[in-house]
């Protein structure tokens, strides 16, 4: 029955070291100053811009959007004022 009892644990012990690496392979943790060294190549630096393009086009359409409901939220309050005097 000891037999039995230790290769049971034996087995827990290996699933839990199992878990523990799949954690561990999971986390991608960078610390200190970049690695890269020398320039970018052409292709890195030609996605760097198509994403700097798309985050400004975000930004922008978050502004209109903000200005717009700011512009809803004024005219909303005008014509409450007016139907209530």
């Amino acid at each position: 029955m000891s037999e039995r009892r230790a290769a049971v644990q034996e087995t827990a012990r290996e699933a839990s070291r199992d878990t523990q690496r799949a954690r561990a392979r999971g986390r991608v943790v960078r610390a200190g100053a970049p690695r890269a060294v020398g320039e970018a190549s052409p292709a890195l630096e030609r996605t760097a811009h198509l994403e700097r393009a798309f985050v400004v086009k975000d930004f922008r359409r978050l502004v209109i959007t903000v200005g717009a409901m700011l512009a809803l939220l004024a005219a909303s309050g005008f014509a409450v004022n007016a139907l209530i005097p």
